[in-house]
């Protein structure tokens, strides 16, 4: 039986184990299936850098996951063997490119070992995020099929490494990183200004700059121009499709929520498998209300990328809607701890716990937040409500103005720190609601609008009729956060009156049918 020693480990490929060895004593470390095979490739990659791609390719098989996914089961694995990524003994980051096993694996065994063989082409992942999730493009670069060498990428063609090296950057997930992609792929298409790849790839980069790290309109405007050019070129209707979820992604960070749903479907139509469109229709499908077909959507996605934690957490905000809050908050939970870095999944476990009414526990879930240094308004906006609720509105107000600086060219929380600080005219405030209403006519149907509009009459015009009028405005677009509206501070003034009760009480009637429609088609969820 082959046995790899690696300093005081003991791996067993053929049975699948990893045991450490301390004099006489021999403890089995239990690794899942996909954390063993991580580990049996830097195995035999030894003391050479494995670039995330390769991981992906030898790892994952033909299954395109983003480099976050990675990082998370190095973290898995780390943790299993106690490896520390400060000193490690065992794996090492190399920043920028990949991982390196520094051991050098001793094989006791006199047999000649056989060897894993991992004969699969490196997959580069376009990731397409949307307004309020990420999901992921796939775009293949074959490379030389090794079964037993380190398979480097090699090319000679100094677009395809451009661009090669723009995916990589781009699908870190970090802005300094979304930065560098856009300066390469910009460097390719200097060099062949019709490349559809990476017109697409810039695309993406643009329009993740400003959904996601707040940057100027304008480059979500640019990104869309670029789409639409590499639409115009020939190509398989995967790269069209890959090209119309690029323009739906530019039309979603626009804000404009229904032409960017309708290319995104059309991005389907082209390709079915396309499981990063599929992902985000459903998710602007949940934001204007509609849960079973957001939930059919997601599902689809899922089960063409299994392991998309972002699909995981939009079914978990799908059954949190639906009323299924036990399994909702198992799944919050586990992604919470797997996934520390995710901006998304860091604001939405404490969102839960907030609209269940568990302020403290809200609280402290999203100081954690704070320390793991996620930077998103709406993160700074809810640990802002619960220390009003929990200690006072003048302790919250400097939360309410980080989440303003945070996010400077975004329109909700820069109301928020005016009319809490009494900084906005009537007749100011008057002009902003006009604003809002022709925002939303010219498309974008993004309920928040009309949440803002009805904060502004309600704190600024003193008017609650207006403010109930926007909220029902609101609910129209498919606004189902009925929780939230029950206990923000910032609608205080309205709970004494009756309609804003009855307009909570549609907004659960009307989730409460789509709970019966659910369990009409579907098994109610395992807790």
């Amino acid at each position: 039986m082959r046995q790899v020693e690696l300093l005081d480990l003991v791996v067993e490929p053929d049975e699948y184990k990893v045991y450490r060895v301390q004099g006489s004593d021999r403890q089995e470390i239990e690794l899942p299936k996909l954390s063993f095979e991580l580990l049996m490739y830097l195995i035999e990659h030894a003391e050479k850098v494995c670039t995330v791609e390769q991981i992906t390719a030898a790892v994952w098989k033909n299954t395109i996951v983003s480099s976050e996914t990675i990082t998370q089961r190095i973290t898995l694995l780390r943790k299993a063997l106690d490896d520390d990524p400060k000193q490690p003994k065992y794996i090492e980051s190399v920043r920028g490119r990949g991982y390196r096993l520094l051991v050098k694996p001793i094989e006791p065994s006199a047999v000649t070992p056989k060897r894993f063989s991992f004969r699969v082409p490196v997959i580069v992942a376009l990731v397409s995020i949307t307004a309020v999730l990420y999901w992921m493009l796939g775009k293949e670069t074959p490379v030389s099929d090794t079964a037993t060498t380190n398979t480097e990428v090699q090319t000679s063609n100094p677009v395809e490494l451009l661009i090669e090296r723009g995916n990589y950057y781009f699908s870190t997930g970090q802005g300094d990183n979304t930065n560098s992609s856009i300066e390469l792929f910009s460097e390719a298409l200097k060099l062949e200004p019709n490349n559809q790849a990476a017109l697409i790839g810039l695309s993406l980069a643009l329009s993740k700059s400003v959904c996601r790290y707040n940057q100027p309109a304008e480059l979500a405007m640019e990104a869309k121009q670029y789409a639409l050019q590499a639409l115009g070129l020939n190509g398989s209707d995967s790269d069209k499709s890959k090209a119309q979820a690029a323009v739906a992604y530019a039309w979603d960070c626009l804000g404009s929520l229904d032409q960017a749903l309708a290319a995104y479907m059309v991005s389907t139509e082209l390709d079915a498998k396309n499981y990063a469109s599929l992902g985000s229709a459903a998710h602007l499908l949940e934001t204007k209300g509609e849960l079973i077909q957001a939930y059919d959507l997601t599902v689809k996605a899922k089960q063409l990328q299994p392991n998309n934690h972002m699909a995981d957490l939009q079914i978990s905000r799908i059954f949190e809607l639906l009323n299924f809050s036990s399994k909702a908050q198992l799944n919050y939970q586990e992604l919470f701890v797997l996934y520390p870095d995710n901006v998304f999944i860091n604001e939405a476990y404490p969102r839960f716990l907030y609209f269940q009414g568990r302020l403290t526990e809200a609280k402290s879930e999203l100081e954690k937040v704070l320390k793991r240094d996620i930077k998103r308004h709406e993160v700074f906006v809810y640990y802002a409500e619960l220390v009003w609720l929990l200690e006072g509105k003048e302790k919250a107000l400097p939360w309410f103005k980080a989440a303003a600086e945070v996010s400077t060219g975004t329109s909700y929380p820069n109301s928020l720190v005016q009319i809490l600080n009494n900084q906005l005219t009537v007749q100011e405030a008057s002009k902003r609601l006009g604003d809002i209403e022709e925002t939303v006519e010219r498309g974008d149907s993004w309920p928040i609008n009309y949440i803002e509009a009805s904060l502004i009459a309600l704190w600024a015009v003193k008017d609650q009729n207006a403010a109930l009028g926007y909220l029902q405005k609101a609910v129209q677009l498919g606004y189902l956060n009925s929780e939230y509206l029950a206990l923000s501070p910032l609608f205080t003034a309205l709970k004494e009156r009756t309609e804003f009760y009855q307009l909570i009480d549609d907004i659960n009637q009307r989730r409460e049918k789509m709970h019966q429609k659910f369990l009409a088609a579907y098994p109610p969820p395992e807790v």
